[in-house]
């Protein structure tokens, strides 16, 4: 059985914007002001809802008014409590790209709290789940790449499989290029947030 569900690639409609602008456009970054204290009340109600939902908006927000990126990044490292909203796939990995100068280990970590979960628990769920990966690597962000293939090969670990099964899956493993990323999981702290990494 698997459950895992992804959107297609995300769509641009200029009409979506439009229904921000009218807050946005009103409202002035104050510089020198730390995280949400720089912008205005209904500012911030937007983008904690934008943040709660599954990222689309978010990323299609940022990319109109990129001068709230490091703000929205900033909030991440606190954002503990998400409705059971999971983000798009596709719009986690344009948030990443796009925070990329912002990084936190906080950040990131709650970014990919919001990842849609894999259960698997078949040869055939695996290998569809292991091509999925393996289509989109190349065009989602490293980190997410990596997280979904840290995921594979404990699943291939923990999933009752014939041997021979298991050697397949593990030999389709190398389909999937292992590379280097930001190392967000560390069990330190934030080096500028009291608060310890949740599990």
């Amino acid at each position: 059985m698997s459950t895992f569900s992804d959107s297609g690639r995300l769509l641009t409609d200029i009409s979506e914007i439009e229904q921000y602008r009218r807050i946005l456009d009103k409202d002035t970054i104050k510089s020198g002001e730390p995280h949400w204290a720089s912008m205005g009340k209904n500012t911030i109600t937007l983008f904690q809802v934008l943040i709660d939902q599954d990222l689309t908006h978010l990323v299609m927000v940022l990319q109109h008014y990129p001068k709230y990126i490091e703000a929205v990044c900033e909030h991440f490292r606190y954002a503990y409590s998400y409705s059971e909203n999971m983000a798009n796939i596709d719009a986690a990995s344009q948030l990443l790209k796009i925070g990329e100068p912002y990084f936190t280990k906080q950040f990131v970590r709650n970014v990919m709290r919001k990842l849609p979960k894999i259960e698997v628990d078949d040869h055939d769920a695996m290998q569809n789940f292991m091509s999925k990966v393996h289509d989109n690597q190349h065009l989602w962000h490293p980190i997410i790449t990596m997280h979904y293939r840290t995921m594979i090969k404990r699943l291939i670990n923990e999933t009752p499989l014939h041997p021979l099964q298991r050697i397949v899956l593990e030999k389709k493993m190398t389909i999937i290029n292992e590379v280097s990323t930001y190392a967000y999981e560390a069990l330190d702290r934030d080096s500028h947030l009291d608060i310890p990494y949740m599990n």
